[in-house]
């Protein structure tokens, strides 16, 4: 039995997602956050903010399979949190709605 699979049984699956695994899912997603539409493939710099969500988070058990992971900006990322939703588009309508709110929080404080 080779040490990686070893490992895998003792340990668990590894929380490290390879660079070709990201990848797969940047190209599918044409480079672009799924929940607010931030731009990779065009901006580099939009690039480097760019992370993997798991839609089902994995901390309740969410799967690191295709059909769970999606290209997220970290601000993103970060407003959707460990929440648990029924469907994307429920995660989706939450994080850009708390978008709104954190936008009108900083339109707020920047005027004074």
């Amino acid at each position: 039995m080779a040490l990686k699979q070893l490992r895998s049984i003792i340990f668990g699956p590894s929380l490290h997602m390879s660079r070709d695994e990201a990848m797969k899912v940047f190209g599918r997603d044409h480079f672009k956050c799924q929940y607010c539409g931030l731009d990779g493939l065009h901006h580099f710099e939009n690039w480097l903010v760019l992370t993997i969500d798991h839609v089902h988070p994995r901390a309740h058990g969410g799967a690191r399979k295709m059909d769970n992971l999606v290209t997220a900006c970290r601000p993103c990322n970060l407003m959707k949190g460990k929440h648990i939703f029924a469907s994307f588009e429920q995660a989706k309508k939450f994080v850009l709605e708390k978008r709104e709110e954190w936008h009108k929080l900083y339109r707020e404080q920047t005027k004074a």
